[in-house]
C-alpha cells in the first residue's frame, strides 16, 4: 500500500501532542498549549520531533516540518484577511519610501506585529501573507 497523499491534521496533532508530552514530561489538554510549548523547545528537540513524527506519518522529516509550518499552525493564527487592507497600505508606504522589495515583507511584518502586540500572530504566516499580497493585491488566505 502506498503512502497517503496528505498528512491528516488530526493525526498530526495527536502525534505532536505525544512527542511534546514525552519531551516535557507534561500532559497537554489542548493543541494550542502543545503548540505554545513546541515553540519553546530547543532546535535539537524540534529536530527530534520531526524525525519521530516522520516515522509515524510515513514522511520525511522535511515534509513533516513543512506541514507543521505551512498548514497545521494556521489554526492558531488570527484570520489575516481581516487585516489585508492595512497590510497592503503598509506595503505601499514602504514602496513609496523606496525601500528595497526584498526588505519590505520583513519590515511590514515587524511594524504590524508591533502594532498588534496584544494579538498572537505567527510571524512566519504574516510574512508569507505579506509576500503573497505583494505579488497579488487581491490574494486572500
Amino acid at each position: 500500500m502506498g503512502r497517503p497523499s496528505t498528512i491528516s491534521t488530526m493525526h498530526f496533532g495527536e502525534f505532536l501532542t505525544h512527542e511534546v508530552s514525552v519531551i516535557c514530561n507534561q500532559i497537554f489538554y489542548t493543541e494550542y498549549h502543545v503548540n505554545s510549548k513546541f515553540q519553546e523547545l530547543h532546535n535539537a528537540q524540534r529536530q527530534q520531533c520531526w524525525k519521530n513524527l516522520s516515522v509515524l506519518l510515513n514522511r520525511t522529516p522535511q515534509q513533516v516540518k513543512d506541514f507543521y509550518y505551512n498548514s497545521w499552525i494556521r489554526q492558531f493564527s488570527p484570520d489575516l484577511n481581516i487585516y489585508k487592507d492595512e497590510l497592503l497600505l503598509l506595503v505601499l508606504d514602504f514602496l513609496k519610501q523606496n525601500v528595497e522589495q526584498k526588505d519590505i515583507a520583513r519590515l511590514v511584518c515587524e511594524k504590524f506585529t508591533c502594532r498588534y502586540q496584544h494579538i498572537q500572530f505567527n510571524v512566519k504566516i504574516v510574512n508569507q501573507f505579506v509576500r503573497k499580497i505583494m505579488l497579488n493585491p487581491n490574494y486572500t488566505f
